[in-house]
């Protein structure tokens, strides 16, 4: 039986790994911009480009989480629909539902809403099936094994937001509609690599003024 806990539980996870794709996608992005004085050179090292290939690398494994239909995903939006959809409800779940008739907000009030709302979370998915499929390819024949003879194509940091966009926005319906509750994922502020970058950056204009002192030249 479906029960309210499991439910919660179920989407806590999947938030984390929400929340994981938001700051990768955010992070890679940012590091592809140059803001501030002398980024350009700090960027060459190689602790950041293997940082932008991490960043990638976590992206697709967790896109493929939550996208991918095999029965082996813990934590995907399909194994989510087929348990709402196919699962006998537990007590406290048909208990939320009775509850949530009496209110004129938008949270499910029927068994027949929540087989609505996973139609809708079907929809949306359908939208983006092929490039879903590529994520999922590169994550078996790529990242997760190494396949000589790789079938799949590459998929550009545009085509990893979208979905990370998508998994927001499908995470937030369904939390929303069942529990009247939803997430802020683009709020990822204190997770942003700007401001190493702008410390970095300040480090080597001191260096750089310093060494112009040594030198005789002024700082200006």
């Amino acid at each position: 039986m479906l029960e309210v806990q499991q439910l919660k539980d179920f989407l806590k996870d999947q938030s984390n790994l929400i929340v994981d794709l938001n700051i990768s996608v955010k992070n890679m992005r940012r590091l592809m911009e140059d803001k501030y004085d002398f980024e350009d050179q700090i960027k060459k090292y190689g602790f950041f480009q293997h940082h932008i290939y991490q960043l990638k690398f976590i992206s697709i494994v967790q896109l493929s989480k939550l996208f991918s239909s095999k029965k082996n995903e813990e934590r995907s939006f399909y194994k989510l629909c087929n348990k709402l959809e196919t699962s006998e409800y537990g007590i406290s779940l048909e208990s939320l539902i009775e509850n949530n008739k009496n209110k004129l907000t938008e949270e499910v009030k029927s068994r027949y809403d929540i087989v609505s709302l996973v139609v809708a979370v079907r929809n949306l998915m359908n939208v983006h099936k092929d490039l879903i499929n590529r994520v999922i390819g590169l994550r078996d024949q790529v990242y997760a094994h190494i396949d000589n003879n790789p079938k799949t194509q590459s998929v550009s940091l545009d085509e990893i937001k979208i979905l990370v966009e998508l998994a927001n926005e499908i995470h937030n319906l369904i939390r929303f509609r069942i529990f009247f509750w939803q997430t802020m994922f683009d709020y990822v502020r204190d997770w942003s690599i700007d401001p190493v970058l702008w410390k970095m950056s300040e480090l080597r204009r001191i260096d750089l003024d310093e060494l112009k002192r040594k030198k005789g030249f002024s700082a200006e």
